[in-house]
């Protein structure tokens, strides 16, 4: 699938507006899908209807909630602007397009990690999951230290 034919199918899933901060989608707008990894969006694809195969919830502040970073940041997002006041390297995955931070509706970020895992060989490249937070965390940087399809941090 080409690019143009992912992102089609994926509007049928998410706005950009639930992949990006308010500071991206205001200055791009629907152009802002030009930012994300080809290979993070292929996944987010799978993942919502292959292994998940419910709604997800990745950013909801344009309904009012509290979800802004939790998948494109911009380097005037909080956490990445307060890591560059105290001049502090930050190469997060989320800056690069390459992340998402999300929930899965009537799943604890637990149960949809192990459907993750467990439906590993669904997966179109290797990803890496935080673990022992409240939420998934899902990137596609490759940890070169695993072999495995998935990785945990």
């Amino acid at each position: 699938m080409n690019r143009t034919e992912l992102i089609i199918e994926l509007k049928k899933h998410f706005s950009i507006e639930e992949l990006v901060c308010n500071h991206v989608f205001y200055t791009f707008g629907e152009k802002a899908w030009q930012f994300f990894d080809q290979q993070l969006l292929e996944t987010i694809l799978v993942l919502r209807i292959d292994i998940h195969g419910k709604a997800m919830t990745i950013n909801n502040w344009k309904k009012s909630g509290p979800f802004s970073q939790r998948g494109l940041r911009c380097n005037v997002c909080q956490i990445c602007r307060d890591k560059t006041l105290v001049k502090q390297i930050y190469m997060s995955a989320h800056c690069n397009g390459a992340a998402i931070d999300y929930d899965v509706d009537g799943l604890t970020s637990e149960q949809s990690r192990q459907e993750v895992i467990n439906n590993a060989q669904k997966l179109p490249y290797r990803v890496r999951l935080e673990g022992k937070v409240a939420w998934v965390h899902l990137d596609v940087y490759d940890d070169i230290n695993s072999n495995e399809k998935v990785s945990t941090f």
